[in-house]
């Protein structure tokens, strides 16, 4: 397997709602809050993590398609068919290779995702969420929820690597690199529609994903 090309996919995602990417227990002070945002550790700006896009983009994909089972698990695609768009794109989850599933493996992840960093200024904001009894209605056990404020916006980078073995790969009416970035279009559209982070049916994480440019040069998902 060569790998014929590599393309940077360029963009803003821009929030509508307050994000909320939780960071790790080593952020947390006595005093503070419950649940803080994920910050770098040396600017304490925010950011949105590439696991996290990355991940959203492949869930949304295995639902859409309704490949997320796995072997009756409930865990990732790892069908390894060569007409899977996620096996292809994002790579088959738990592969081994003592045991190759019939469909062969589709080689290595075709989609690298950049963590996102924010750009111009951030606010933030807390919002107070609590659980409640089923009996009697009532509010209980309140907890602090860290959130980027709407109207930040975060820098998005991500990398598509086309391989010889990728020619005769379908999506739709394209195929070859065209259908690779026609998933990786679908797939950011879809996280659109649903959301980033934590707390997505409780109104966090709506955002606006623009795609900007393709190697450099403007370019629009379609």
């Amino acid at each position: 397997m060569k790998r014929e090309s590599r393309h940077i996919i360029a963009g803003t995602i821009s929030c509508i709602s307050g994000l909320h990417v939780g960071g790790t227990e080593d952020q947390l002070e006595i005093g503070g809050l419950d649940l803080p945002v994920i910050k770098h550790p040396d600017t304490g700006d925010p950011y949105i993590p590439g696991s996290s896009l990355k991940g959203r983009m492949r869930s949304e994909l295995e639902h859409r398609l309704g490949k997320y089972s796995g072997l009756g698990k409930n865990e990732p695609c790892g069908c390894c068919l060569t007409d899977c768009p996620v096996c292809r794109v994002f790579g088959p989850h738990k592969f081994d290779p003592r045991h190759p599933p019939a469909g062969g493996h589709p080689g290595p992840t075709r989609l690298i995702v950049r963590d996102a960093p924010a750009q111009g200024k951030i606010s933030y904001e807390i919002k107070t969420e609590s659980g409640n009894d089923r009996a009697t209605g009532q509010a209980g056990n309140p907890r602090q929820l860290e959130r980027v404020a709407a109207g930040a916006t975060f820098r998005m980078r991500l990398v598509l690597q086309v391989f010889d073995s990728d020619a005769n790969f379908a999506w739709k009416v394209k195929k070859g690199k065209d259908a690779l970035l026609a998933v990786v279009c679908e797939c950011l559209k879809d996280v659109e529609s649903t959301g980033i982070g934590g707390g997505i049916s409780r109104g966090s994480g709506e955002v606006s994903i623009k795609v900007e440019t393709l190697d450099g040069k403007p370019w629009e998902c379609n």
